[in-house]
């Protein structure tokens, strides 16, 4: 049976649901600005059985109580958190857009503790933003309705101010642009789920994703969605479930392994 947690931060309060399952476990992190409830379909492809399964609500998404710092250092320490307040041994990350990033950049920094990562349309090692683009970013989030393809990109959603939401976006994108070193080191099994899309800015991620299997026999591109970018894990929650599956076998399989 599930239940739900919070757990304290240094300035909010992380409220999220536990499945308590017996299977691998699978910790979710949101896209930029969304809440939890955007893995409803992506977890009912699961089935109730055969994952433990948790999600939260970080500090980017509005339900995470408000808090000062929606630094993406901020949301990699609460991973930290969570991992640690749910106690989850060796979890698989699974992250959409800006929670793509933030799964990469823990597994990074603290390897093991992570048995897998899936990467759904995010985490691509690549910067798009010159400052031109950070100004447009700006510009298009400065209206209360103005929300654009940008935000879509990262989910989508309310809760913090149309300022904050641009910070965010030209954040995670350095941080993307500082990702090629991180993906050449990892130490699990990684799977991209890339989006289809003939603009220039999606040809340029799926570009840097592949750059990013070939520095790395750990991670490979897994497959390509054709849903709507906001819309992508209602609509193609089969092919990220899919991911899912791959990387938890990966994942078994090498905790079956014996020490050498």
């Amino acid at each position: 049976m599930s239940r739900e947690f919070t757990v304290a931060a240094v300035d909010t309060r992380l409220r999220g649901v536990d499945s308590f399952g017996d299977g691998p476990p699978l910790l979710f992190l949101n896209g930029g600005f969304s809440t939890r409830r955007q893995w409803d379909r992506v977890i009912s492809r699961l089935g109730d059985d055969r994952y433990r399964t948790v999600r939260f609500d970080g500090r980017t998404s509005g339900g995470a109580g408000g808090c000062a710092d929606y630094s993406v250092r901020g949301a990699i320490d609460d991973v930290d958190r969570v991992i640690e307040a749910t106690v989850l041994e060796r979890p698989v990350l699974v992250g959409w857009s800006h929670g793509a990033t933030i799964a990469v950049c823990y597994a990074a920094e603290y390897p093991e503790l992570v048995g897998g990562l899936v990467l759904v349309d995010g985490a691509y090692p690549v910067s798009l933003f010159d400052e031109g683009g950070k100004n447009r970013v700006r510009q298009r989030l400065r209206g209360s309705g103005g929300l654009g393809r940008v935000v879509a990109l990262l989910g989508g959603g309310a809760g913090l101010s149309p300022r904050q939401r641009a910070e965010v976006v030209i954040a995670t994108d350095e941080v993307n642009g500082g990702l090629v070193a991180d993906f050449a080191a990892l130490r699990c099994p990684t799977v991209f789920v890339v989006r289809s899309s003939r603009c220039p800015g999606a040809l340029r991620m799926r570009a840097a994703a592949a750059q990013a299997a070939a520095s790395n026999a750990q991670v490979t591109v897994f497959a390509t969605a054709t849903g709507h970018p906001a819309r992508l894990l209602a609509e193609d929650a089969g092919i990220v479930a899919a991911a899912i599956d791959a990387v938890a076998a990966q994942r078994s399989a090498g905790l079956r392994q014996p020490a050498v």
